[in-house]
């Protein structure tokens, strides 16, 4: 029994009746809180509520009519009963309390035993409609709740209800029907299977269950269907005929052994993987398969994770019928029954001997170099992570060296592609002799090579090993029978001290490396953040290069060169510059370096070379008739200056090949020497003269006379410089001169600085001489003056 007190809110703005109401209420056992307002009795009915409302219609602000509408409108306000207390008796206001759901009303004056009464009746009345509402609540959550789709129909068929099971797998669809139900009176429940298309147009396998009734609240009669959905049970079925069938065309082989590791059965694959027949196998144990590939504690744990986890699979070795050994990936599942124990095993396997030795062969190509038989770069990404992770959890450092060797291109460009591979695989082997088993030695790219060193102390341990390297490096190479010398250049970055992600560590790496290759090769650099400077400004220089002739900061300048023996002018050498809007005139030196890299020197050189022939055609128009001299690199060559296009701008200016000779060092002649004779060749054939500048500063500049069409040496400063004072330089020089005329060459010396030196070059039979005693390279007006003074513009 509820012994809970009713809680009663009385609202009305009449103290005198709030006062009446509650003396009456409170003596009959009920609870009773006042509030003289609506607002005050909405507030009051959200904190705490109320079992049941009596409130008057005519009050200040919010009348009755307003707040029973709000309260209503409130938590738990649909439910509550609302008793109108008024003294209106007309029925236009009895019904606008009806209309804003008054639940029932009494006519003021307040009688004490009527209100009581009224009271308790509106009470059970509620009780009762909530304990109906309830009921069907409960009975409304069965029928929307169970899995089984329900639908209700009139006896025309139409739906009337349907639950939201239903209506997921069937909304709007007929139910099939068996035979026309009579009254309920008259007929039973029908049970049937049928076929039903689903709302999405699938077909479902069900079992219906139908039974007739008579609607609540009128005399019609209605169907009741319940629908099991069979189409699994059915596909079940199907799957059992189809595991059979997959069972006896499997590829794989399949083996079910019992509880106990006997065979029971096994497929045609079986048979056809291990070469045991079916009569042969089942009744045996799968030792009959074992190989004695694996050891005991394989097995051992093998079995402890097939009791743990239900489920083993890798790669186990068997033994085939005919003795040889076969690789396998197998899978075991355990079959238990409803009380937890085995009943069976099933294994699958599958012959992968030859998948693996593909997969061995693909990790192989995808991670180690074919050529040298090293890590690549995505197994050294890998290597360098994994040293990393060590060195933190062990507090060590990692050390990396990035290497590239001196010389190779030439090797491979005069030598060949199968020479430049052998020295790059006894490289390799050379870099393995030098680290530990536990260090990487991987090829990076080309003629690259990056050290993983790990473990390391301090900067001795590396030191140390950069050494070791170049020695070895720097030993004499024998490519079937030629003996090769090349050098390296090394750069050295430390983990965690350089940075802490490979990306970075690399990019270092090859920063210091390239800064060892400036320094003069054959050497190592570590990485200091200074590089990383150096290097914004460089990238820094580099944008501003690319901007630098659409903005027109390119210019020519021009150093005469001069006939040592009539003194006149007998040509011009055009040396670009660069006029930066904020560093000024940065010189050759600093960004033709630069632009070969980048490989804007194809547009730099063809730009230099356009304006000269732009500039002969200017002299040509004053009486001013000397050739020019441009210098050209391999990259220009390698990078698409074609003879086509200097052919192209010959005609285009309408200039004599005379009037135009072109510059090469033996660096440019190094870099590519069967394209670059083949394109200087071609020049020649054109009547532009070659001339080869530094001559004697490197260790082929014979060779190279005979091998490339040459016209004139250009006698190095170094020899020139010192040649008043020192004996081995003037012999030098003139052994040269000897030569030169021997093979019927022209001759300029550099750097003469002098009229001692000129004077002495006259008395050695040079013919021609540049430098700072005739002129520094000047703009192109200048150089117009300097041709006038000595007499080389004819009018």
């Amino acid at each position: 029994m509820n012994n809970r007190i009713t809680n009663i809110l009385v609202v009305d703005d009449d103290p005198v009746m709030r006062l009446l109401a509650h003396e009456i209420l409170e003596q009959d056992g009920f609870a009773v809180r006042e509030a003289d307002n609506g607002q005050e009795a909405l507030r009051q009915f959200a904190a705490t509520g109320a079992d049941l409302i009596l409130l008057d219609v005519i009050m200040p602000g919010w009348d009755g009519f307003a707040t029973c509408r709000r309260l209503r409108q409130a938590p738990a306000g649909e439910r509550t009963p609302i008793v109108m207390m008024t003294g209106l008796d007309d029925a236009e206001s009895i019904q606008c309390a009806y209309d804003v759901g008054a639940t029932d009303f009494i006519v003021k004056p307040i009688i004490g035993p009527i209100l009581v009464q009224r009271v308790r009746y509106v009470l059970r009345a509620n009780a009762a409609l909530r304990e109906v509402a309830a009921r069907a609540d409960f009975q409304r959550a069965l029928v929307e709740t169970t899995p089984v789709p329900i639908c209700v129909e009139d006896a025309q068929g139409r739906s009337l209800i349907c639950n939201p099971a239903f209506q997921a797998l069937f909304s709007g669809q007929q139910i099939p029907k068996l035979t026309a139900l009579a009254s309920p009176n008259r007929s039973g429940p029908q049970v049937y299977e049928a076929e039903m298309l689903s709302s999405r147009q699938e077909q479902r396998s069900v079992i219906i269950h139908r039974a007739a009734f008579i609607l609540p609240g009128s005399d019609e009669p209605g169907i009741i269907s319940a629908i099991l959905d069979i189409t699994e049970r059915k596909q079940n079925e199907d799957r059992l005929r189809l595991a059979e069938t997959v069972f006896q065309a499997a590829a794989d082989a399949i083996m079910v052994i019992d509880a106990t590791g006997v065979i029971q059965s096994v497929n045609p694959a079986f048979t056809h993987i291990t070469g045991y027949s079916y009569t042969e196998a089942v009744g045996q144990t799968p030792r009959l398969l074992r190989s004695e590939r694996r050891d005991t504690l394989f097995y051992t744990r093998f079995w402890q994770t097939l009791a743990e986890t239900g489920r083993w699979s890798g790669e186990v070795w068997q033994r085939h019928k005919n003795g040889k050994t076969y690789l396998t990936w197998k899978s075991i599942d355990v079959i238990r029954d409803p009380d937890r124990r085995i009943v069976q095993y099933v294994a699958f396997f599958s012959d992968i001997t030859q998948r693996k030795l593909a997969e061995q062969q693909l990790f192989f190509n995808a991670n180690y170099d074919p050529l040298t038989g090293l890590p690549n770069r995505n197994l050294l990404h890998e290597r360098i992570e994994q040293a990393m992770k060590r060195a933190h959890r062990h507090n060590q450092r990692v050390a990396l060296m990035f290497l590239d060797l001196d010389r190779f291109k030439q090797v491979n460009d005069t030598l060949g592609h199968a020479w430049g591979d052998t020295l790059l695989c006894q490289t390799a082997h050379r870099l393995k002799t030098c680290v530990r088993e536990t260090d990487t030695v991987a090829r990076y790219s080309g003629d690259e090579f990056v050290l993983v060193l790990v473990n390391i102390i301090g900067d001795q341990d590396t030191h140390a090993l950069a050494e070791k390297v170049i020695k070895q490096l720097s030993e004499p190479f024998d490519l079937d029978g030629t003996t090769i010398h090349i050098g390296v250049s090394l750069g050295i970055v430390l983990y965690p001290d350089h940075g802490t992600d490979t990306a970075t560590l690399l990019r270092y790496a090859d920063l210091a490396m390239y800064r060892a290759k400036m320094a003069g090769r054959n050497t190592y650099q570590k990485y200091e953040s200074a590089m990383t400077d150096q290097m914004l400004l460089r990238t820094s220089m580099e944008a501003d290069l690319r901007l630098a002739l659409e903005r027109g900061e390119l210019t020519v300048y021009y150093q005469p060169i001069i006939n040592v023996i009539s003194g006149g002018l007998a040509g011009a050498e055009a040396l670009v510059r660069w006029q930066h809007p904020q560093r000024g005139l940065v010189p050759p030196d600093d960004f033709i370096p630069l632009a070969e890299e980048t490989g804007l020197i194809r547009e730099v050189g063809f730009w230099v070379l356009e304006r000269v022939c732009q500039t002969i055609v200017q002299w040509r128009r004053i009486g001013l008739c000397v050739p020019i001299s441009v210098n050209l690199s391999s990259g220009q060559i390698s990078r698409g200056l074609t003879v086509e296009a200097v052919r192209a701008l010959l005609q285009r200016y309408d200039l004599h090949s005379e009037c135009l000779a072109f510059e090469i060092t033996e660096s440019m002649l190094i870099s590519d020497t069967p394209q670059a004779q083949r394109w200087l060749e071609a020049i020649h054939a054109l009547g532009i003269r070659v001339d080869m500048d530094d001559f004697g500063t490197g260790y082929s500049s014979l060779a190279y006379l005979k091998l490339f069409p040459i016209d004139r040496i250009k006698i190095d400063r170094s020899f020139v410089r010192d040649i008043t004072s020192n004996a081995n330089d003037r012999s030098l020089v003139e052994a040269m001169l000897a030569m030169a005329s021997n093979l019927h060459l022209q001759v300029v010396a550099e750097g003469v600085e002098d009229a001692n030196q000129l004077a002495l070059l006259g008395r050695l039979g040079c013919e021609y001489a540049q430098g700072f005693y005739f002129s520094r390279p000047v703009p192109e007006q200048e150089f117009i003056k300097i041709a006038g003074e000595l007499g080389a513009i004819h009018n």
